[in-house]
């Protein structure tokens, strides 16, 4: 008898069930009420909008804000920071404020991730750089640092390129497949894009084959494919989840799923971590000879470590996953808007395409692409209206004045020029809404227009940056570490695809975001199918 038609007759899970419910929902208007009777911060006198749910707050709107016409009349209204509702009714402080999201990030110790959220990384995939806090986020990051280097990047450039090529012979050989010369094909591109990202992942980052753009049956892909989806899943109980570590621990469908995808993970993961690590003591330091994939390099970093600042293998086996959640999702999720974008500006893919035609070789290095300033626009503007992660949260852990550039107009009609926070105070960073900004990036801020990077304002030096102005890939100590491998996959891509292919919109259907782990397209009233983005694909000049 399946475990499923067990649960149908267990009185004692069904009452475990209820009282986790239970319990948890005590704990959440705990919370709510904690936060409504502690002492005044500045939350409770800046403006917002009313709450749109109450039991998602606004959470939806913050979380999916592009061309969001309800998030876009909030910025109007308030300005750059204020406060909306999050789980029943607890305020959360917004804010886009260059100076404001300039200190909490300068002050990592002072604002860390919520709990909450920690609690669900950790679940999914281990105690990784996305999960440690403090002095064992510190020690990780140093080991890291190495394998996502400028010379270790340029030294995966031929990987990327590969797989990158492998994708195109595969839509050819999908589109030869129609009779007519100039095939052509409503494709699901994010379906593509995610199978060559984890591809390039897995290749790059620890020299595995998971040759999904062949074969998506392998096993590790699978199980990798079940822990995103996990992850992207968004909903009330999701949210409530993360809050509460136990209910984790109950015996749903969905736990045990991931618990599976955990243990083939784990198997798969210390048989590769043991062959890197065999294979890095049978090289020696001869570096003509290393592997150059990330977890080799992060091996052999890890070896010219003290004891103590040595990771164990249980570090490394979730850092496995962490390069994959992390440069796998978010990379598969903005090209497939990148896509999107060029669909709808064809003037745009054109201008792109005759860029990359005048490059002589259908191969170029890291240092070349790099040369081409029409594509490194079109990254930039990608980056900047299409963030796939376009929140930030952090929680303060001590009482704090938080400096602002730009003052707001509180309730009483006064302005606002510092933010007092009390310790727990949930903030969350807009990166979208500091990368749309009307006062820096023009009236048409929120229109696709790589040229604009041409010609910066001054005052794009003030947004706290690691890339070409962007708030994309945040800053300070928790600043996202692979932003240069980022960058260069979606160059390689996007060489490759633009120089091969058309890519047209499909008449009749509308795209919106999808919430999740990152802001993954789907179309709107098949919401029930999942992610997806249908592109009409042709091969150029057939």
């Amino acid at each position: 008898m399946s475990w499923t038609m067990n649960v149908g007759g267990d009185s004692e899970y069904m009452r475990a069930a209820l009282l986790v419910s239970v319990l948890g929902s005590c704990y959440v208007l705990y919370k709510a009420l904690d936060a409504y009777l502690a002492k005044p911060s500045t939350i409770h006198i800046l403006r917002g909008p009313e709450s749109s749910s109450w039991r998602l707050g606004n959470v939806p709107d913050i979380r999916a804000p592009y061309k969001n016409p309800r998030f876009q009349s909030w910025i109007e209204t308030y300005g750059l920071t204020f406060t909306t509702y999050g789980l029943f009714g607890v305020k959360d402080l917004v804010t886009a404020d260059p100076k404001a999201m300039s200190f909490i990030l300068s002050h990592s110790s002072e604002f860390t991730r919520p709990q909450n959220l920690s609690n669900g990384i950790r679940f999914f995939i281990g105690n990784g750089l996305l999960a440690a806090d403090g002095l064992e986020h510190r020690k990780q990051r140093k080991v890291l640092n190495p394998a996502f280097s400028l010379t270790a990047m340029r030294d995966i450039s031929p990987i990327l390129m590969q797989v990158s090529q492998k994708l195109g012979e595969v839509w050819k050989r999908e589109l030869s497949r129609s009779n007519a010369r100039s095939a052509v094909q409503d494709s699901d591109i994010n379906d593509w894009t995610s199978k060559a990202a984890l591809d390039i992942i897995g290749l790059a980052g620890f020299g595995y084959k998971f040759n999904t753009l062949e074969d998506p049956s392998n096993e590790l892909a699978l199980a990798f494919s079940e822990l995103v989806n996990g992850l992207t899943a968004f909903s009330f109980r999701d949210m409530i989840t993360n809050f509460i570590p136990a209910w984790r621990s109950l015996p749903t469908p969905r736990n045990m799923a991931i618990r599976q995808s955990a243990a083939i993970r784990r198997r798969v993961g210390v048989e590769i971590i043991a062959d890197k690590k065999a294979e890095v003591k049978l090289l020696g330091e001869d570096d003509l000879l290393q592997a150059k994939d990330l977890l080799s390099v992060l091996i052999r970093a890890n070896i010219k470590e003290n004891d103590a600042e040595r990771l164990d293998d249980e570090t490394l086996l979730a850092e496995t996953s962490t390069f994959i959640v992390a440069g796998h999702e978010t990379v598969a999720t903005a090209l497939s808007w990148g896509l999107l974008a060029l669909a709808r500006a064809p003037s745009v893919q054109s201008r792109l395409r005759d860029e990359l035609f005048a490059f002589p070789s259908d191969s170029p290095t890291m240092d070349e692409l790099n040369a081409m300033p029409y594509l490194d626009n079109v990254v930039k503007e990608i980056l900047r209206l299409t963030p796939p992660i376009p929140t930030t949260r952090r929680t303060a852990n001590v009482d704090a004045v938080i400096p602002l550039a730009f003052p707001v107009i509180g309730k009483d009609g006064k302005e606002i020029f510092e933010l007092f926070v009390r310790r727990g105070d949930t903030i969350s960073l807009h990166n979208y809404a500091s990368n749309t900004r009307k006062d820096l990036w023009g009236d048409d801020a929120l229109e696709f227009r790589p040229e604009r990077f041409d010609k910066l304002p001054e005052a794009v030096s003030e947004v706290p940056s690691l890339f070409a102005h962007l708030s994309t890939f945040v800053t300070g100590a928790r600043g996202c570490i692979g932003w240069r491998m980022a960058v260069l996959e979606m160059q390689t891509l996007l060489f490759t695809l633009i120089r091969t292919f058309q890519f047209d919109i499909v008449p009749g259907i509308e795209i919106v975001p999808r919430i999740g782990i990152a802001l993954k397209p789907q179309v709107k009233g098949q919401e029930a199918r999942g992610q997806q983005l249908p592109l009409r694909v042709s091969l150029y000049g057939a």
